[in-house]
């Protein structure tokens, strides 16, 4: 069960954080130099079918993977504190 909601997680920011991305590279006033973007096929969350295709820097794919493993590990040790205070008469 506490795989399916580290799965979800995940995949919620991974689908929230290229838009992010894509708007903090738009307030820096654009990027004078051109980088090569990178391009990947996502699952659409809560379809069986759909697939997206999310087209970014190498640099922006490094800053969705850090934030996407920041929040996993802040709420995987939340669970772990829940875990580890159950069951616990007080």
């Amino acid at each position: 069960m506490q795989v399916k909601i580290l799965l979800a997680a995940a995949l919620a920011m991974g689908m929230s954080a290229p838009l992010l991305a894509k708007d903090e590279s738009n307030a820096s006033g654009g990027a004078t130099t051109k980088e090569k973007k990178v391009c990947r096929t996502e699952n659409i969350t809560g379809s069986l079918i759909g697939k997206r295709r999310v087209c970014l820097t190498q640099a922006e794919w490094d800053k969705v993977a850090a934030e996407t493993k920041k929040n996993l590990d802040e709420y995987g040790s939340r669970m772990g504190g829940i875990r580890e205070g159950a069951g616990q008469a007080g």
